[in-house]
Order: structure tokens, then sequence, then C-alpha cells
């Protein structure tokens, strides 16, 4: 018989072998990030103690974000993931989430929609290669710098605006993890965009990248693979982009692939959340 209740820190080994069976880009930091920022909604399915299904839930204000839906490959049509999916509804209606979001791969949907999620017509693209030498506009350091203490009343207020919630905790988080790194794009003392890069088990991470125009996105870009390149020697890095055709065609004559693209859906409908010209690039496929 199956135990739902949510996973603790101990139990961040046990996730982290469901990610391998899977080939997912997770860290144990992946996980701490989802029990900062929500413990009650990372909810795990136990089987005599083990962890064998995931599901966790990001919250920005009233909107929670569907995250790490895993279930054991061995367990695999038990009705596993149903329980657990079914107790992150029953935690996003106790917490007053009225609206719940999520980047669904082809297998996933089916399971969506049968729980009331709605289709959109945006995509979110996984996309990954290797990390190409200085080119393409490389950025000034005049132009591209460290996100500084005093930039992040402008750089959350660029993110409010454009993205249409409130990702302050995680960003904070994300800035605070070790190996993470935040750039920020500043012309006349306003912050034109931002971006982070992180470590990953198989890839270095970009993302978010957020900007006022394609031009600062890319300079953003070029001074994240640098950091990554510092960190992460040569190891290939991926993304998450939406529906960004100009960023599209630079990463590909950068040596980006564009690996799978997942459909985004919403719970009770759709929204205009997380999107838009200025959002050059998510956190990451089940992140927001």
């Amino acid at each position: 018989m199956l135990t739902i209740q949510p996973f603790q820190r101990t139990d961040i080994p046990a996730a982290l072998q469901l990610c391998a069976q899977v080939n997912w880009n997770h860290l144990a930091a992946d996980w701490e990030r989802c029990l900062t920022l929500n413990p009650a909604a990372c909810i795990g399915g136990f089987e005599e103690g083990v962890l064998k299904a995931t599901c966790t839930l990001t919250p920005f204000g009233e909107v929670g974000w569907v995250g790490t839906f895993l279930v054991d490959q061995s367990q695999r049509g038990q009705g596993y993931g149903k329980l657990v999916f079914e107790a992150m509804l029953a935690q996003a209606r106790q917490q007053g989430l009225v609206c719940l979001g999520l980047d669904s791969s082809d297998a996933g949907r089916p399971i969506y929609l049968r729980y009331g999620f709605q289709m959109t017509g945006q995509g979110v693209e996984l996309w990954s290669g290797p990390n190409p030498a200085p080119a393409h506009g490389e950025a000034s350091a005049a132009d591209v710098r460290p996100v500084q203490s005093a930039d992040w009343e402008q750089l959350l207020a660029l993110d409010r605006g454009c993205s249409g919630v409130d990702r302050a905790r995680q960003l904070r988080t994300l800035a605070g993890e070790a190996g993470a790194t935040a750039q920020v794009c500043v012309s006349h003392g306003t912050v034109q965009g931002f971006g982070f890069s992180r470590p990953g088990k198989l890839a270095g991470v970009i993302g978010p990248v957020v900007a006022h125009d394609l031009a600062a996105a890319c300079q953003l870009m070029m001074a994240l693979l640098a950091d990554r390149r510092a960190r992460d020697g040569e190891k290939t890095v991926a993304l998450a982009v939406p529906d960004q055709e100009a960023l599209r065609t630079w990463l590909a004559a950068c040596g980006f692939q564009m690996r799978r693209r997942n459909l985004r859906m919403f719970r009770p409908a759709p929204r205009e959340l997380l999107a838009g010209p200025a959002l050059f690039v998510t956190t990451g496929l089940g992140m927001g």
C-alpha cells in the first residue's frame, strides 16, 4: 500500500534515484529548492518507507506551478501517480491557490486533461548543446555584470511586470545556491534585463532570462554561458525556451539543438502568466 505524505530532505537521495531512471538533470539542490519554497506541497508516495513517487508545487502568490511529477518505473501502472497528483491538488486547494500551471509532455498531457487542465497554444522547448566559445556579440563589462544587492528591487519589479506573478522567493533562492550565477544588464542606471545560471547533473542550466529586447537577452546569455564555462568547463548547457523565434535562431547559430517541445497548460483556464515578449528563457521545465 502506498502512503502519501510530504517527503523530507532525508528522502532526496531516493528522489535523485527516480530522476536517474528518466535521465533528468536534477541535483540535490533542485529538490532542496522545492522543500524551501513549499515543503507542505512536496508530496511523496512511500511503499514500506521507500519513496516511489513525487509531485511538487511552487507557489507564485495565488498561482502554483506543478513540477517533479515522477513515479518509479518499476511501479508504473499501479495508480501511484494518480495518488500523488491528487494529493498535490488537495494541497493546492488547502493553500488557496486559484490557478495551477505546468509544462506538459506528450505522455503526460492526457493525465492533465482528465484533471481539468486546459492547453494553451504556447510551447516551451528544451534546447541543449555545447557551450560555445565567446562569439555572437559577447557582452561588454559595461553592459552586463553580476547582480548586486542594490539591483534586486529593480530586478524583481521588472520580473513581476513581465511574468505577471511574484517570483521573488524563487529568484532569491536560485541566486543563493552553490555554483549558481546571476547577471544583470544595466543601461543608464536602469535594469534592462537579468539572467541566472546553475549547475546540473548532465548539463549546466541557464534560466530564467528576462529582458526588454533580444539584444539585451543575447548579451545576458553570453555572460551566463561564460559563467558556466568558468565553472563547468566544456560541459553541455541546457535551457527551456518559450515561443521566442528570434532566440531560437540565435541558439541554432551557437550550435544548440531543440530536443523536445512541451505545451503549457493551466487549470481551471488558460492565463497570460510567465509568458510574453520579455521572457526569453524560463526557470526550467517544471519550474515556471
